[in-house]
């Protein structure tokens, strides 16, 4: 949703009203600062709300002494008021002393001027405040810039950048995020300070990353600052402009991969997933290509890149159970789906449905990326496909050993002694099931391990 132009007021919530209350009748300002009013005015539901106020920490603990407070930070001006529950950061009005690290100021003044504090900010549209007694504060035209769709420093960009460099990523993300242009002088500065994001922690340029991926403008950012991501990621720089010199493709590599991320969504998967994994799912293709007869091909590029992968996503601090699913998508995605049951049921078996929907949800953005004359009946294929696993999904079917109607000591209940031979039955039982060639049913079963039991008797 879009901003309002002619927007006057905000509506956030009772209890910040009451915290900025509380402050002003003791004589103090308070607002509502940054991204929660950013967010509000653009029509978004702010994820939390942070106050700010002319109050010093010790004349904040004061005013709020018959309030939970937790004091989060004090030597910085902040605490965190705690109510119904719910925690709101209060921090006091301040300018930042030196950067020698290009993250952390070395320190930080106090100061009772509303504008100082915004000056030190990164984007003018996180520069602005609001209350409902004064209204909004915004003095370096935030609101202007939500309005035309822009993302610009507060002040000197390269100051701004060179303070703290994890700005660079927060820039292109915001861009991501809310579908803006970045202006021109804050971009060059960009790329003027994008070594100092090597000053980073990876945990830090992770997480800026992802959000990044799941933007609504993620793809016009890809295209436009591609070496930010490879300033972090030079994996990928071999992908840029790489013709692919193939008749299915209508992009290089790096764009059929920008096309694949904006084409990656399905209701009801993990989008943070699916998103990782388009981005990644070509990585392995440059070292792979060959060209034969005019042809290229890019045998192999699956499990190259799923290795890259894998040495990227430990560069990054990525938790093991997301970058082992990213993994595994980007080594089985170029699967060939067949609209028969028995490749549905099988992959359901080996990959669950979640993971499976997520390699379903991967092979339509790869294919959406592809040469539009062969787009229409790939989808088709694997809409075909989609809706087999989801009959075979919605129907009391067995997927896993665990499902099956009989187990271990019913097997043992036939003659058999505890070992290997019960695991060798059940597996060869739990195949015929996956195949469709046996019925999940229990009778079924047990005439069937029977069956199998006999043959173990003669060959013994």
């Amino acid at each position: 949703m879009g901003m309002n132009s002619r927007i006057s007021k905000i509506r956030i919530p009772e209890n910040a009203k009451k915290i900025i209350g509380l402050l002003e009748e003791a004589g103090y300002e308070a607002f509502v600062v940054g991204g929660c009013v950013r967010d509000a005015v653009f029509g978004r539901t702010p994820s939390d709300w942070d106050i700010t106020t002319q109050a010093l920490p010790e004349e904040m603990l004061t005013v709020f002494r018959d309030i939970h407070v937790v004091p989060t930070g004090l030597k910085h001006g902040t605490v965190t008021v705690v109510m119904d529950g719910e925690n709101y950061e209060v921090t006091t009005y301040r300018v930042d002393g030196e950067y020698k690290d290009s993250r952390h100021p070395e320190s930080v003044e106090f100061v009772r001027d509303i504008t100082e504090d915004l000056s030190r900010r990164d984007f003018t549209i996180n520069a602005m405040a609001y209350s409902d007694e004064r209204g909004f504060v915004d003095h370096f035209g935030g609101m202007e810039d939500l309005e035309r769709g822009v993302i610009r420093c507060v002040g000197d960009p390269e100051k701004r950048f060179s303070e703290d460099a994890l700005r660079i990523l927060r820039c292109v993300r915001f861009a991501s995020q809310l579908g803006f242009s970045i202006e021109e002088e804050t971009a060059r500065a960009i790329y003027d300070t994008l070594p100092l994001l090597g000053n980073i922690a990876a945990e830090r340029i992770r997480v800026e990353f992802e959000k990044l991926l799941c933007g609504a403008g993620a793809g016009k950012v890809l295209e436009e600052h591609r070496e930010v991501i490879a300033s972090f990621i030079p994996e990928i720089r071999p992908m840029f402009d790489l013709d692919q010199e193939n008749p299915f493709h209508l992009y290089d590599v790096w764009m059929h991969t920008v096309h694949a991320v904006s084409a990656a969504e399905a209701p009801g998967v993990d989008e943070r997933l699916l998103k990782l994994a388009a981005f990644f799912h070509d990585i392995g293709k440059p070292p792979c290509k060959v060209v034969d007869r005019g042809w290229g091909h890019f045998y192999h590029h699956e499990h190259v890149g799923a290795d890259m992968t894998d040495e990227i996503m430990r560069r990054l601090r990525f938790d093991n159970e997301t970058r082992k699913t990213v993994v595994m998508l980007i080594k089985k995605h170029g699967t060939v789906f067949n609209p028969n049951g028995k490749q549905a049921r099988r992959l359901l078996a080996k990959m669950g449905e979640d993971d499976l929907a997520l390699l379903i949800a991967l092979e339509k953005a790869d294919v959406s990326a592809q040469h539009p004359d062969y787009v229409e009946e790939r989808l088709e294929n694997i809409g075909v496909f989609e809706e087999k696993v989801r009959e075979l999904a919605e129907g009391e079917q067995c997927f896993r050993m665990g499902d099956m109607k009989i187990d271990g000591r019913d097997i043992m209940a036939l003659g058999v002694e505890q070992g290997r031979e019960i695991g060798r039955i059940k597996n060869e039982l739990f195949e015929r099931v996956v195949e469709g060639l046996l019925e999940n049913d229990r009778e079924a079963l047990l005439a069937e391990a029977k069956t199998l039991v006999s043959e173990m008797v003669k060959e013994c």
